[in-house]
């Protein structure tokens, strides 16, 4: 699930665009909520911080260099100090011409990243009566009292990722060097503002529910590796694993009802689930479902962050 949009905002706004958190967490909205255990929680914010440690290591040290010089210019111009003006654009030149030298073919080249977590505290149930609601009130024509109430649908963690265009991008730096060379200071910054202010933010959508739902997946099988086996299961410790795979089901119908996953991928994970506990309840061998299931979260992860 990617969007793209561009922020509009020139040198005094791209500050906010980018912030050096990793993660901010928005208001959540709290009806009946579902519990998870901190063993989960904590599955999946380790799964979000190697998320966003992975964008970060994809950066272009080369196009943030770019982007600071390009700001220094402009700060340079606003002090009256053409020179270093010019030799800031000329090391944010030369930065470009190595990007596109060795990947001529790229167009976007990413200068920033950060995560934005918007969670709703609710049932599945609960989320449809709401769907429901939301549904009559667009058919009365209340459509402003049905987008307060769709704002809330959300789980998940969005990854933002801001990239210099390289289409553009590097033709606006040149042309704001000749102008100064021309003596044109004020055309300049208005050149390099335009520039900034075409910066393209990426967002890839990553469903909580469905992080969820794999970390208490990964918490039974954990589980049942401490026993050693199905067959020397505690009844307390299969308990627990019906909990972790009940809670994973939950979590499967919770990323349906918010729109996340629906359909034929969902039902298999779903129906391989239940299976899962019919075979430890019986006391059979799991290992290769556990393999089947932990496959397709990938693939709907995969599919879902595109």
């Amino acid at each position: 699930m990617l969007r793209k949009s561009k922020l509009l905002a020139a040198t005094a706004a791209l500050s906010l665009a980018f912030p050096t958190a990793a993660c901010a967490q928005e208001a959540e909205t709290e009806i009946e909520p579902v519990e998870t255990t901190e063993e989960v929680e904590a599955d999946v914010q380790a799964q979000t911080d190697k998320t966003i440690s992975e964008r970060r290591a994809q950066l272009l040290a080369e196009a943030t260099e770019a982007l600071s010089e390009t700001q220094k210019a402009i700060t340079a111009l606003e002090e009256e100090n053409t020179q270093e003006a010019l030799d800031a654009l000329a090391v944010a030149t030369g930065k470009l011409e190595l990007i596109l030298a060795r990947d001529p073919g790229l167009s976007l080249a990413p200068v920033d990243v950060s995560i934005v977590e918007r969670d709703v505290l609710t049932t599945p149930e609960a989320v449809r009566e709401l769907r429901d609601e939301i549904e009559e009130l667009t058919d009365e024509g209340r459509l402003q009292e049905a987008r307060r109430l769709i704002a809330g649908l959300a789980s998940e963690i969005v990854i933002r990722t801001a990239n210099l265009p390289l289409l553009t991008y590097p033709d606006a730096i040149k042309l704001a060097a000749a102008q100064l060379d021309r003596g044109e200071e004020e055309l300049a910054v208005r050149t390099l503002n335009t520039a900034l202010s075409t910066i393209v933010v990426t967002e890839a959508t990553v469903p909580l529910p469905m992080l969820r739902a794999e970390a208490s997946v990964d918490a039974a099988r954990a589980l049942l590796d401490e026993a050693g086996g199905v067959t020397t299961l505690s009844d307390e410790q299969k308990d627990q694993i019906a909990t972790h795979l009940g809670a994973a089901r939950t979590q499967l119908e919770m990323a349906e009802a918010l729109g996340y996953e629906a359909g034929d991928a969902r039902d298999e994970l779903d129906d391989d689930i239940e299976q899962l506990e019919e075979q430890i309840e019986a006391g059979e061998e799991s290992d290769s479902l556990f393999d089947s299931i932990e496959r397709q979260f990938n693939s709907l992860k995969d599919r879902l962050t595109t």
